[in-house]
């Protein structure tokens, strides 16, 4: 049975290409947008992730990085370093802004950086340095390229020339890049010497949660552990990306589905004949189910490897031609998408089967004489 559908299957080569090129495509585009969406979701936050820090202590009802402004008075630092349990606090001062460079609007999120204790710095430097002194910057990799700088320049932030230091890689939020100065000229510039965006708190291991309930007693603060923290900056993409995906990935299935189904069912319909001949044979409804179902199956398979091969040529592409995007793809992503490629093919499979399954061999018969 698997000769035959094979032969029907491969005998008009136009059509087989028809009809794994609509499984590809379908893959394709399931794992671009999957992939662009894992990448945003993971990169995004990797920055904050790589902060050494076990709390977060942010402004009540401030508790993320990206869509709310939070506000500390330093002084709080003291009073937290007094709970047990308590091994050190440290300051973070950080705040979106907007310049331009070569007359151009640029989206970044400047953060200063402490120098002297390490904290809160680029998560990996791949040219140039790490530590960026007076009227110095260290700018993210996607925002060098976006806008063609180059180490030596010098742009400007608030009226201020700052010479770009270093290249950093994995400051990448999508809707803005992380650019670092020095720490004490953060404070200047944004008028924060006595203020704080959060306090970083390390704590004994033992200790997080209730370091956490002692600090959530103080009024106006918020503190939360570093993984509630980073699901918290991962709630804006999900909320904002997840509807639209969702949409896209159905309508990739249902093209899939459909290109597929119409192959099948226009060749199934051709062969109309010969299958009537197998069930005057003796041929069983599931066997002629079975021949169809491989024709299909065969179409999903072929299918999924060649959209698994294109799109990662595409996701090699992307970053290339558009900098800001990132895509990961995980092993869970490609084994589901591959679940869906065979269910595409079983639905397919429906309608023509159900066409020659009700054929009258005595009526095929009648019609050669």
């Amino acid at each position: 049975m698997i000769s035959i559908a094979l032969r029907n299957l491969f005998g008009e080569k136009t059509r087989f290409v028809i009809s794994i090129g609509g499984v590809a495509f379908s893959v394709m585009l399931i794992l671009t947008i999957v992939s662009l969406f894992r990448g945003w979701q993971i990169r995004s936050t990797q920055y904050i992730r790589d902060i050494d820090t076990d709390i977060y202590v942010t402004q009540n009802g401030s508790s993320d990085i990206t869509s709310s402004a939070s506000i500390i008075p330093i002084e709080i630092k003291s009073q937290i370093e007094n709970i047990d349990g308590v091994t050190e606090v440290n300051r973070f001062i950080g705040r979106p802004l907007q310049f331009q460079i070569k007359d151009r609007d640029v989206n970044a999120y400047l953060v200063g950086y402490d120098t002297k204790k390490k904290i809160a710095g680029p998560t990996k430097i791949i040219k140039g340095k790490a530590e960026p002194g007076k009227d110095e910057i260290v700018l993210d990799k996607v925002l060098m390229t976006t806008n063609k700088l180059a180490i030596n320049e010098y742009i400007e932030i608030f009226d201020r020339p700052f010479k770009i230091v270093g290249i950093a890689e994995g400051a990448n939020m999508f809707v803005f890049q992380f650019s670092f100065i020095n720490q004490e000229e953060a404070k200047e510039i944004f008028k924060m010497d006595s203020l704080a965006t959060f306090l970083l708190v390390k704590t004994q291991k033992d200790k997080i949660q209730s370091v956490i309930d002692e600090v959530n007693k103080i009024d106006g603060l918020e503190a939360m552990d570093k993984a509630e923290f980073v699901e918290r900056n991962k709630r804006i993409l999900n909320e904002v990306f997840i509807p639209i995906i969702s949409v896209l990935v159905i309508i990739s299935i249902l093209v899939g589905t459909a290109v597929i189904g119409l192959t099948i069912y226009t060749a199934t319909v051709e062969k109309a004949r010969e299958f009537g001949v197998l069930k005057a044979l003796g041929a069983s409804n599931m066997q002629i189910y079975r021949i169809i179902f491989e024709q299909s199956l065969v179409s999903g398979v072929i299918g999924y490897i060649v959209g698994v091969a294109a799109t990662y040529f595409f996701l090699w592409l992307i970053p290339i031609y558009v900098p800001v995007f990132v895509t990961v793809t995980l092993l869970e992503d490609l084994a589901w998408v591959f679940g869906v490629s065979i269910l595409m093919s079983v639905i397919s499979s429906y309608t023509p089967v159900r066409r020659i399954v009700r054929i009258d061999p005595a009526l095929v018969f009648n019609s050669t004489r």
